[in-house]
């Protein structure tokens, strides 16, 4: 005779992520300590924003974050506009070889690319040309090239900041869920293309 015991009850556990709403008290605090940075840029403080930067590099990078590579990027950009040439361009490769290593292939081409435009656009034509051999390396390995980087289709305008972290939205450089969402490149929240 077949048994139809009841089976007991057992509540299901959502996982974290299903429920965006509410982060876990690091995940805020880094996200405060993120937008705190790139107010201290645009309060033209660049290397207390770099400090900031290369922390949560550092954290992101020692948990393997997707974001960590853009942050390495950005205390880079802090430190050369803070004048610490050196500092800034060692950063740069930080961001650039954690691309690598954590696969973000597809963004390499245009970032590479913007950091090419700014260094020039700084004065700093030497570290432009050492900076470019390095990429032109990395592109010959992956088959890339920086020309993959002008040849993307007219996306959506997005807002000019993100409105969680306050990081610069570079269109370009986001990437992009469908035709209307885009996800920040410093936080990862989500962008809603402007009307």
């Amino acid at each position: 005779m077949p048994n139809f015991r009841r089976r007991p009850f057992r509540r299901r556990r959502r996982p974290f992520l299903a429920d965006r709403r509410r982060p876990p008290p690091a995940a805020r605090a880094a996200l405060r300590q993120l937008k705190q940075a790139h107010e201290l840029m645009d309060q033209n403080q660049p290397a207390e924003a770099a400090i900031i930067f290369d922390t949560l590099a550092e954290k992101g990078a020692k948990r393997l974050i997707p974001r960590a590579p853009q942050l390495y990027l950005q205390a880079g950009r802090a430190w050369i506009v803070a004048g610490e040439i050196e500092r800034g361009m060692e950063r740069l490769d930080t961001g650039l070889d954690l691309m690598v290593q954590m696969k973000q292939l597809r963004r390499l081409p245009v970032v590479s690319q913007r950091i090419l435009t700014e260094l020039k656009d700084h004065g700093l034509t030497d570290q432009a040309m050492v900076f470019e051999v390095k990429i032109n390396d990395l592109f010959a390995t992956y088959g890339l090239s920086l020309a993959a980087a002008s040849t993307g289709a007219q996306k959506p305008r997005l807002p000019a900041k993100c409105t969680y972290c306050g990081g610069n939205v570079l269109p370009d450089e986001v990437e992009w869920f469908d035709n209307q969402q885009a996800s920040c490149t410093y936080c990862g929240s989500l962008l809603e293309a402007l009307t």
